[in-house]
């Protein structure tokens, strides 16, 4: 969900624009990014279904837990 600014996001090679409130849901094992589309701040609440959930970067091939993630 998109919390402020603009976004587009690429699921599977197709390009949609969102805005604040609009909300998605992406398939595991299907590519996709959020990239910034206005002149601010991009803020975006995601969620997974499990704690086991993975992350696999196209550009890398490289796989982590995304629990592995937190900062």
């Amino acid at each position: 969900m998109v919390l402020e600014g603009e976004a587009l996001v690429e699921i599977a090679g197709a390009t949609h624009r969102m805005g604040v409130h609009d909300t998605t849901w992406v398939p595991a094992d299907v590519p996709h990014r959020f990239v910034n589309a206005g002149p601010g701040r991009l803020r975006i609440f995601w969620t997974y279904a499990s704690v086991d959930a993975t992350r696999t970067l196209v550009a890398t091939g490289e796989t982590r837990r995304i629990d592995a993630e937190r900062r």
